[in-house]
């Protein structure tokens, strides 16, 4: 049998993996919002001159008008939403380990709810699953993980910089 591993370890890996993808793109959303920003943290605009069209505008008057970049382009979320990892391998033994992770200050306050300080796991072996032999353990392991909803933050901002969106002033000629 090949090298052995935690079941547990690899389905950890798997699920950090697409984790730390999904924290990339993130990462990357939050770049290009923060480019539609200046150094100082104000929204880049247009300042645009547009033909004043209220009652008392006279023929030729002009408005001062500031538009948002931000406002001008479509922002959608990206998330990984379903991430389905579909793969045989070679089921070894169970082995038992330290339980590693938790917080001791909580773990205290537990009592007789407490986990054991050693826990099972069972030893698999993705490599070896596909060299043909019929006379071991071979598991079909489906691992579907699903993400959840995202925040309306993003929402807000665009609501927040379109209010400053609109008329500065007027221009007569």
């Amino acid at each position: 049998m090949a090298n052995l591993t935690s079941l547990e370890d690899m389905v950890l890996a798997i699920a950090g993996s697409i984790m730390n993808a999904q924290h990339m793109v993130e990462k990357a959303q939050v770049a290009n919002i923060a480019s539609f920003f200046t150094e100082d943290k104000q929204p880049t605009t247009i300042e645009l001159k547009l033909p004043a069209i209220h009652s008392t505008a006279k023929p030729g008057d002009m408005l001062h008008y500031r538009l948002p970049l931000l406002s001008l382009v479509p922002h959608s979320s990206l998330i990984i939403g379903e991430a389905e990892i579909d793969m045989d391998m070679e089921l070894g033994s169970f082995e038992e380990h330290e339980r590693s992770g938790h917080n001791e200050s909580i773990m205290s306050q537990t009592g007789a709810a407490a986990p054991a300080t050693r826990k099972a796991g069972l030893m698999v072996s993705p490599a070896s699953a596909n060299n043909g032999a019929r006379d071991r353990n071979i598991a079909h392991i489906k691992l579907k993980l699903q993400a959840t909803e995202k925040t309306d933050g993003l929402a807000r901002l665009l609501n927040d910089v379109v209010k400053e969106q609109g008329p500065t002033g007027l221009v007569q000629d």
